[in-house]
């Protein structure tokens, strides 16, 4: 498997990190980014804990595939005490900031306390800094990625980060990173404003190593070319996640009016037909497909193991 080996832990309320072995006992028995994680939050506080308090923990995690040539190996999750339910919540996302994470090195992030004024954290790769974050506290989370790669002048930087649903601590805030992909559920990004800490940048240069390359490698490319042909992947490929409205609509799965009510009658104006159609002015509401890390595709696409 591709694990780093590493977990990273910041206090925020001492204003700390430290790096710490990844306890693969724990890794070997709770496989995959939630499971481990899961584990690692009740280890790190009392369950009892109110879940917007300074002694919730919560962890970024990413899997022992995320960051490799393996299909859809991009995801990570946020896992914390949900103050939406009060119980566990796991809220996953794609795009590339899972994978950068581990690519500087850290297979868990774990965020404990609550800083004394607006924070965010700059990762690059073993250096890390709790930085003042009062220039896009109160800005949506688009002003908060592009103010951070400018003002790190790196457009390459991976950025995770509330808007002011989190600030403001709703209980249904997501986590936004790379712009698009959103940890979604359970309110994950009120307990991340609870802490006051309005990003996560990471920029790792690391890669990541597996334990038998060629056997891996094997492995990939017989489940890539499965994958190239299904049906199922072509049609995530062309419309993305949006293309399950329809079905999430009509098996009752749709939350609508505040989950007032679990379908919505206007499915076929923001559906993935709609979003492909291009109006009588000519105007296409989709300019461009953007993918996850690895999302899929041939063998002879993978990319390449160490950047």
């Amino acid at each position: 498997m591709g694990w780093q080996r590493r977990v990273l832990r910041v206090d925020l309320t001492a204003g700390t990190s430290a790096v710490e072995p990844l306890n693969m006992e724990w890794a070997n028995a709770y496989l995959g980014e939630r499971g481990l994680a899961s584990k690692y939050l009740m280890e790190s506080m009392d369950p009892k804990v109110d879940a917007l308090s300074p002694e919730n923990a919560l962890i970024f995690a990413t899997g022992p595939l995320t960051g490799t040539m393996a299909s859809t190996s991009g995801r990570y999750a946020v896992v914390t005490k949900g103050p939406l339910t009060g119980a566990i919540a796991c809220s996953n996302s794609g795009g590339k900031f899972g994978a950068e994470l581990k690519f500087a090195g850290y297979d868990l992030l774990i965020v404990h306390g609550r800083s004394e004024r607006p924070v965010y954290l700059h990762i690059a790769d073993d250096e890390v800094v709790i930085a003042d974050a009062a220039p896009v506290w109160g800005t949506s989370c688009w002003n908060t990625e592009e103010w951070l790669k400018a003002h790190h002048q790196d457009p390459l930087l991976k950025v995770a980060s509330i808007g002011v649903a989190g600030e403001n601590l709703v209980r249904y805030a997501c986590v936004v990173n790379d712009l698009h992909r959103a940890a979604g559920r359970s309110g994950v990004g009120a307990v991340m404003g609870s802490k006051q800490l309005k990003a996560v940048a990471v920029r790792g240069t690391k890669g990541v190593t597996v334990e038998d390359p060629k056997r891996f490698m094997s492995a990939v490319a017989q489940t890539k070319a499965k994958l190239w042909d299904d049906p199922g992947r072509r049609g995530l490929e062309k419309y993305g996640t949006n293309a399950m409205i329809d079905n999430m609509h009509g098996f009752g799965g749709l939350p609508t009016r505040n989950s007032q009510q679990v379908q919505f009658e206007g499915t076929t104006k923001i559906n993935a037909r709609a979003m492909r159609a291009t109006g009588e002015d000519g105007h296409r509401n989709l300019v461009t497909n953007k993918a996850c890390w690895s999302a899929g595709g041939p063998a002879t696409a993978c990319p390449p193991m160490k950047r």
